[in-house]
């Protein structure tokens, strides 16, 4: 089956019958730019941004959205989220510094982490990050003692495990009781968690935070878990006195992966979560918190694509053939990590109506690293460009130097215009740190 092209935004198949993104001709890319190539769409980024806000700000007027630069952590697109009105939150120091870099004001960011050392927390409030979010007693003590030392209040939220089964990947799970993050609201941590802090001078209680994981296609959990938060909310009132300013409901919204999938809008999810707090909160007699969302996958994953160069196409008869392409494990860790999957195509035989025969595509690293398992391509050559589809979000952020391979360069394109934002490595820059000689 053919990939639906129209079904990914920024994607279109030119005269020439070559795979465009952003009306940029992706064969002409691979050979201005090289392969492997990151291609992100800037337009395709922004009209994401925008459709999130829209959505949130519809249903909850006072809505923050905060980019999660985990999912790609480039400075050129965290600063067009920031000229988009997102905030930036980071996942440690490093991104917390490339957020601020960027250019996001330090108010509008927030560090998260399930654990920071003192260093961390440190810096973090020596750059007067916006908000720290806990995720354990001994954090509690942590941040308390490093504000007392720094003689400054810092503002935290508590990430709370609500207990919610998400379908998506096991890797991804992240807000079932049986997890490393957050403090569980069944045993009465999270409770405890939040008297601690509110005894605390040093440390000025903002709300909850939680997460119930990664590339959600069903916005029910969504509702869930946005009904255990406001419970728990109530019982912060009841039973600590606690206002919550601030419900954190992280992100989790998803992306294409298959042109064949339905795929959920915003506007769902939005209707979901604002509908179950306004509802709750007016019930109850709770102040409406403010809803911050920290969507990450679902903004940078459509915005991207990643460009190879097929190499030798080896058939074995009765058994399987294969397609080697130029990059694998090391830009694209995902299919070998959880058996991620992706729509793929030949960029330069786009509109082909050849027929489509499957083909197990691999990486040149000194692995097994598959990339598809079996995708069906029309009569694959050397010299031919794949591109891999929806490849924005923890690509290039999780990509590594495996095999001493350069990492890849990365563009940005626009109305068919493209700019390099990532320079490719070069072999020099994969031992620019190393010591041969020992250092004392």
């Amino acid at each position: 089956m053919k990939v639906k092209v129209e079904k990914y935004p920024g994607l279109s198949i030119g005269s020439n019958g070559h795979l465009c993104f952003s009306g940029a001709d992706c064969v002409r890319l691979a050979k201005q730019f090289g392969t492997p190539l990151y291609v992100i769409s800037e337009d395709v980024f922004r009209d994401t941004c925008r459709a999130q806000r829209a959505a949130f700000e519809k249903h909850c007027p006072d809505a923050h959205i905060s980019f999660s630069t985990k999912a790609l952590t480039a400075l050129a697109l965290m600063r067009i989220a920031v000229q988009e009105g997102l905030g930036l939150d980071a996942s440690s120091p490093g991104e917390l510094f490339g957020a601020l870099k960027a250019g996001c004001k330090p108010e509008n960011t927030i560090l998260h982490g399930n654990f920071k050392k003192a260093a961390d927390l440190e810096f973090a409030l020596g750059k007067k990050v916006g908000r720290i979010v806990v995720d354990s007693f001994e954090e509690i003590e942590e941040l308390d003692s490093v504000a007392r030392r720094m003689k400054v209040r810092a503002r935290v939220q508590v990430r709370v495990n609500p207990g919610v089964e998400a379908h998506t990947f096991e890797l991804l799970k992240v807000g079932m009781l049986d997890s490393k993050f957050g403090l569980p609201l069944q045993n009465g941590d999270a409770l405890e968690a939040v008297r601690r802090i509110l005894k605390k001078k040093s440390l000025d209680f903002m709300g909850v935070h939680y997460h119930i994981g990664s590339q959600i296609l069903d916005p029910s959990p969504f509702r869930i878990a946005a009904e255990r938060a406001m419970e728990f909310l109530l019982t912060l009132r009841r039973e600590a006195g606690a206002t919550v300013r601030e419900l954190n409901i992280g992100g989790g919204l998803p992306v294409r992966y298959d042109s064949r999938h339905p795929m959920p809008t915003p506007e769902q999810f939005a209707r979901q979560v604002c509908g179950t707090v306004k509802k709750m909160a007016k019930a109850n007699g709770l102040d409406m918190p403010r809803i911050i969302l920290e969507p990450g996958r679902s903004v940078a994953g459509p915005a991207g694509i990643t460009l190879y160069t097929v190499g030798p196409v080896k058939r074995i008869p009765g058994i399987r053939d294969y397609v080697t392409v130029d990059g694998g494990l090391s830009d694209n860790v995902r299919p070998g990590l959880y058996g991620a999957t992706y729509d793929g195509l030949l960029a330069n035989k786009a509109a082909s109506a050849a027929r489509m025969k499957p083909f197990r595509v691999c990486g040149r690293h000194c692995e097994t690293d598959t990339l598809f398992q079996s995708l069906r391509l029309p009569d694959p050559a050397y010299g031919d460009i794949l591109a891999v589809l929806s490849t924005g979000a923890y690509n290039y952020s999780m990509s590594s130097n495996y095999n001493k391979f350069p990492r890849p360069a990365m563009v940005a394109v626009s109305k068919g215009k493209a700019r390099l934002i990532v320079e490719r490595e070069t072999y020099e820059d994969l031992y620019r740190k190393d010591l041969p000689e020992g250092k004392g």
